[in-house]
């Protein structure tokens, strides 16, 4: 009888225990988040979010303001001398194109064309002589040397006009074909036919000569020594020279 007493009180000390060390399998679906309450971040995991979020402090704006001061101001002067190098470079395409314009007027119109270069104001004039009339339904064109006055309005009408004098730092000059470098010219006539022939004069009020060699203007950067020349041959079709 002591030992089943024994027995039965051991057996109730383990169920006892038992009840307490085995939990009962449940399987409802453990309970849903609030989305609205932030989940738990360690001290380390804030401290990081902190340091990416971060941004630039003043003084490292200030430097990198300097920095791009000290760049541009380095940078400035070839800029500067880069835009004036192209203005010289689109004025010598300018005044190749002037005298290419008059060629194929006159080719084109049936009549002498003109180009004026005048070193006292920097123009390049280009005027066109008038067709004259013999007769009803008859037209005679002009040539270089019958149109006594090309700045006439009854004699030459006006086409167009290319002035340099307002390009910065752009000097422009007009050498005649004598060797070894050409003399500069104040004034010069270059006159083209119908026929393609090419006339040229450096006195106003002077006779045309044919054109015996390559006529040259020259165009010069001051600042920086950049030339550009622009040749006129005796065929009349102007070059820009690499």
């Amino acid at each position: 009888m002591q030992f089943d007493g024994l027995a039965r009180a051991c057996e109730g000390m383990r169920l006892a225990f038992a009840g307490h060390l085995v939990r009962p399998f449940s399987c409802s679906p453990p309970p849903l988040r609030d989305p609205d309450r932030p989940r738990a971040a360690s001290a380390r995991r804030r401290a990081r979010r902190r340091r990416d979020a971060r941004g630039f402090t003043l003084p490292e704006l200030l430097a990198v303001v300097v920095l791009i001061g000290i760049l541009a101001a380095a940078a400035a002067p070839s800029f500067v001398n880069g835009m004036r190098d192209r203005r010289v470079n689109r004025t010598a395409m300018e005044i190749s194109g002037v005298y290419r314009l008059a060629r194929y007027q006159a080719i084109g119109r049936g009549t002498a064309v003109l180009v004026r270069w005048t070193a006292a104001t920097g123009d390049f004039q280009v005027r066109e002589a008038r067709v004259q009339g013999i007769v009803a339904g008859s037209l005679i064109s002009q040539s270089c040397r019958s149109v006594a006055n090309w700045m006439d309005p009854t004699q030459a009408d006006p086409v167009t006009t290319l002035s340099t004098a307002g390009v910065e730092l752009a000097a422009v000059e007009l050498r005649d074909p004598t060797a070894p470098d050409g003399v500069v010219r104040a004034d010069a006539d270059v006159c083209f036919t119908p026929r393609g022939r090419t006339y040229v004069r450096y006195d106003t009020g002077g006779q045309f000569a044919p054109l015996l060699g390559a006529l040259r203007v020259n165009v010069t950067n001051t600042g920086t020594g950049l030339l550009r020349s622009v040749f006129v041959p005796p065929n009349g079709v102007a070059r820009l020279g690499l």
